[in-house]
């Protein structure tokens, strides 16, 4: 699967950057549809207000999943795992998939340690670890500093990431929650759509 996953993985930032190289285009774009004058204030200011959320949760959320991989890597290499580097990286990535990737996460790591340590207690330590850190970065650092308006439905996440997963694979599945919350952000700054980011909310 690794060649489907830099294929898809290629798609998407190509996409990407044509995106950043339009810079306002299609906001100038959208913008022109309106006639009234009004209408035209009133939808620029929506659009730079869901603008500087999302930089501002894409932004976060990226520290916060650096700081997990980094920590991450950092207590695999006091244990003694090898390649501690990759773990880290790994579990940056798997955070942005919620529930699944931790769950993969500590199931890779404690694979890994069965097969490297010959002690039980070391073997433990590993995936003590990392649900500690999981656990601290999921309960209390990420809900911290997001604030409790960004947090999301379980169950709009569940079905979110299935059909991210199924459109995309494992591109489409760490994408999911990110796409998820900028939705959601969207919605919330639109009225004739805030009951359905009401919906999308815990």
């Amino acid at each position: 699967g690794t060649q489907e996953v830099l294929i898809k993985s290629s798609v998407m930032f190509i996409l990407l950057y044509l995106l950043l190289a339009s810079g306002d285009l299609f906001q100038r774009k959208f913008i022109r549809l309106f006639s009234d004058e009004n209408k035209k204030r009133q939808v620029q200011a929506i659009t730079r207000e869901v603008e500087r959320k999302i930089s501002r949760y894409l932004l976060t959320v990226t520290i916060v999943n650096t700081l997990m991989g980094i920590s991450l890597g950092i207590g695999m290499y006091l244990v003694g795992m090898p390649n501690p580097v990759l773990w880290g990286v790994m579990a940056g990535f798997l955070v942005f998939i919620p529930y699944l990737g931790p769950l993969i996460g500590v199931s890779i790591v404690t694979f890994v340690a069965l097969l490297t340590f010959d002690s039980i207690e070391r073997t433990l330590l590993v995936p003590a670890i990392y649900l500690s850190l999981e656990t601290l970065q999921g309960q209390i650092l990420t809900p911290m500093v997001l604030g409790f308006r960004l947090a999301l439905n379980p169950v709009a996440i569940f079905i979110w990431l299935i059909f991210w997963g199924w459109i995309w694979g494992i591109t489409g599945a760490l994408l999911a929650v990110p796409m998820l919350t900028v939705f959601k952000i969207f919605c919330d700054s639109i009225k004739s759509l805030a009951p359905v980011g009401e919906f999308l909310g815990r």
